[in-house]
């Protein structure tokens, strides 16, 4: 296992509340029942929008996120 992976791996089972992320993002994060990123992950883009807490601005900043750490390609 390359240390790519491997600390890509970590980043993604760290407490979403210990990410630098916002406030905002971590609030509502919780209220869905996620607690890392992995969790997000692991949850089809369809279930996701029909959450209760789910927002546009939500997603956006997950995929951001993403995206800056090199990891948009595990959204499938």
């Amino acid at each position: 296992m390359d240390s790519f992976f491997q600390s890509n791996h970590f980043l993604l089972n760290l407490p979403i509340a210990e990410l630098p992320l916002s406030e905002n993002f971590k609030l509502r994060s919780k209220l869905m029942g996620f607690f890392t990123l992995q969790d997000i992950i692991g949850t089809r883009q369809k279930e996701l929008h029909e959450l209760d807490d789910y927002s546009e601005h939500w997603y956006f900043e997950f995929i951001d996120f993403l995206r800056r750490k090199g990891l948009l390609n595990l959204i499938g």
